[in-house]
């Protein structure tokens, strides 16, 4: 059996401001290659789509604890 993905747009979810600031606090607190890449590529999607673009449930849970790591 299929797993669905639940995603949402990231307008949904924050304000540009605070997107913005996960996506600079975990570029800061990036610590492995995946994480890098990661971070990398949410800030591509934001260039491409702006706060269009859809962030799914586990893409939110990663980019927020990447953004949390000390």
């Amino acid at each position: 059996m299929s797993r669905v993905i639940s995603t949402r747009p990231a307008s949904s979810l924050y304000t540009p401001d605070r997107l913005r600031d996960l996506l600079s606090d975990a570029e800061t607190n990036a610590h492995s290659d995946w994480d890098r890449d990661f971070i990398e590529t949410m800030h591509a999607r934001l260039k491409q789509y702006g706060m269009g673009m859809h962030i799914s449930s586990l893409q939110r849970h990663h980019l927020e604890r990447i953004a949390s790591s000390i």
